[in-house]
């Protein structure tokens, strides 16, 4: 039978803790029973706190102490819980008091049930007592998570969480502050580990709280886009290079239709011209960018890359690539020819434009192709438990 761990990370929480340490206690048999566990151990990591909690804490025998001498973060005191647990599954719940950990067995029931490797517990639910600017923040950071990995999930930033211990390895490394839940979720996605969620009581907290709204928001932004952008680089490199490529066609259908019907273009449209040409460039090697970003972070994750591992796109980009660029010379063939021979050019600014945008653009497919099958040779294709579980989420 499987043992569980339940980790309760505290700092400075010498209002709750008691509380907290004796809930879990008489938790533990209901647990057992209800989650089928075979044991029960509750591990408390006091992070270098100032006031009462360490004491507090060790007045409970059954009770497993790791204290930091100072505060290392949340995200820290979590993973020295982690190391010195011993069950086959792994729970925490914040030391506020606004969870309640009979709550696991249902966290148990719907990993199970789900087939999942973690289960967050949700708070964004009519009946929680969250403060709303704080389930505001949550609910944008859950659409970011879901919208860029392509994962519903609702609750990114909860503190009560139960997940296999097989997941500890693909989950390192997180950071140390509160913004390790968010990080975990994002990371945890982007491994493609199977989420489940189930609905939580949630609590007023007692005693202050460690978040701050506006700086912590921010860190719990970054840490998602740098997790995202890590593991799904085209999500970003993507819509930024079609953006491009959108507004050099808006922007070039004017002097398209001034030449289709006047057959000539005027003086005045090469400042726009060079515009069309600078966002063009920058859309392609964006693209061009994104897609190698994306080779290399699906080797990592050890899964295919569909399309991008046939090899005939990187074949395929380096001819398209010498053909721009031999068009690009051909079309300045006169005017390459009248400089060499009089030192100056009379040919139409148009050409020279023209031929540049081909062989800027041939070059960046070129080197695209050849880095795209040189990312290919970086590390073997291997199966990974995780590989191909995220379509599975949504």
């Amino acid at each position: 039978m499987d043992a569980l761990s339940i980790i309760i990370p505290a700092y400075n929480e010498e209002d709750a803790i008691e509380g907290v340490l004796k809930s879990c206690l008489a938790a533990r048999e209901p647990l057992c029973r209800q989650a089928g566990f075979s044991w029960v151990e509750i591990i408390a990591v006091n992070d270098g706190s100032r006031d009462r909690t360490r004491e507090l804490i060790g007045r409970f025998s059954e009770v497993k102490l790791q204290s930091h001498p100072v505060n290392k973060g949340y995200g820290a005191a979590l993973m020295t819980g982690f190391q010195a647990a011993r069950g086959d599954f792994l729970a925490f719940l914040d030391a506020d008091g606004t969870c309640d950990p009979l709550a696991i067995a249902e966290l148990h029931r719907v990993l199970k049930a789900q087939g999942a490797d973690l289960c967050i517990g949700n708070r964004l639910h009519p009946q929680s007592r969250m403060p709303k600017i704080r389930e505001l923040g949550n609910r944008f950071y859950a659409q970011l998570i879901s919208q860029l990995s392509g994962v519903t999930v609702s609750d990114t930033a909860s503190g009560m969480r139960l997940f296999k211990r097989d997941l500890l390895p693909i989950l390192y490394s997180l950071p140390a502050g509160l913004h390790f839940t968010p990080a975990m979720t994002a990371r945890a996605v982007c491994m493609g580990a199977k989420i489940s969620e189930t609905p939580i009581p949630y609590s007023a907290r007692q005693g202050q709280s460690k978040l701050n709204v506006i700086i912590d928001g921010v860190r719990f932004l970054r840490v998602i886009l740098s997790i995202i952008f890590a593991y799904y680089p085209l999500k970003i490199f993507g819509p930024l290079g079609i953006l491009f490529g959108f507004i050099a066609l808006v922007y070039g259908a004017g002097p398209v239709s001034y030449y289709l019907e006047h057959r000539r273009l005027e003086e005045d449209m090469i400042y726009r011209l060079l515009t069309i040409l600078t966002l063009t460039v920058c859309g392609l090697i964006t693209l061009a960018f994104g897609l190698v970003a994306q080779k290399a972070a699906q080797i990592s994750l050890r899964r295919s890359s569909g399309w991008l591992d046939k090899p005939w796109v990187g074949i395929g980009a380096v001819a398209l690539g010498f053909a721009f660029g031999l068009w690009g010379v051909l079309l300045n063939s006169k005017t390459i020819l009248e400089y060499v021979s009089s030192g100056r050019i009379t040919i139409h600014w148009i050409y020279v434009l023209s031929g540049g945008l081909a062989v800027i653009s041939g070059t960046v497919l070129a080197c695209f192709g050849i880095t795209l099958g040189l990312v290919g040779h970086l590390q073997p294709m291997e199966q990974n438990r995780f590989a191909g579980v995220t379509k599975r989420n949504n």
